[in-house]
């Protein structure tokens, strides 16, 4: 059932699955992720990759750390030559409070976009909060597919409680999202030993929820 892969990097892994396919990303413009950027997303996309992403979480000052302003310029430099050959997604905020996070960030970058021409095809989200939370994790994924009219990819998702609540978590949000017109792809976060997978890569009880749901 896992259709999609990522690693917050841009260069092909090695043993992923068959009918895996992988999404580079461009974690941000440092030389250290974007000096090899064209060549690795060229060859991801010979691969057969699908989905370039862009810059993770811009609105956080601990990860990507990157203004509207200068993300619109560098999707200008690192993405837009991309169009046409993969579905180019925007970076994936945080659901931090706006205006400095979360939808204000996007509102921003997709404005600054406008003005430059990029093609944004698609808008990458990660949310967090409380297991016993559902109604804000349905209204806000839902609310970006409405507020952007673009394809929705929440690449990051987790909800803090107890293993019983997690799992009544993911049996109500799993449907839900699979039944979204508007989300693309969504991803637990993530695929640690002890989180969905145990030390000998079999399922962990929230594993088999999350699959089975």
């Amino acid at each position: 059932q896992v259709s999609f892969a990522y690693n917050w990097d841009s260069a092909y892994p090695d043993g992923l699955p068959e009918g895996v396919v992988y999404f580079p990303m461009l974690w941000n413009a440092a030389a250290e992720h974007s000096a090899n950027w064209q060549a690795n997303a060229n060859a991801a996309i010979a691969k057969g990759s699908t989905h370039l992403l862009f810059i993770n979480e811009p609105d956080l000052s601990s990860q990507g750390n990157t203004s509207p302003q200068d993300a619109a310029q560098q999707w200008m430099q690192f993405m837009q030559p991309f169009a046409g050959k993969a579905t180019l997604v925007s970076p994936a905020i945080t659901n931090g409070a706006p205006p400095a996070m979360g939808t204000g960030w996007m509102d921003d970058f997709l404005a600054a976009c406008d003005k430059l021409g990029c093609q944004v095809d698609a808008v990458a989200a990660h949310i967090y909060d409380s297991a016993t939370n559902v109604d804000y994790f349905k209204q806000y994924i839902s609310g970006l597919g409405s507020r952007y009219n673009r394809s929705v990819l929440i690449t990051e998702f987790g909800a803090s409680g107890s293993a019983e609540q997690q799992q009544q978590f993911l049996q109500t949000m799993v449907p839900f999202l699979d039944g979204l017109d508007s989300v693309s792809h969504y991803a637990w976060f993530m695929t640690a030993v002890d989180n969905l997978v145990n030390a000998d890569a079999s399922l962990t009880t929230l594993g088999q929820t999350y699959v089975s749901a």
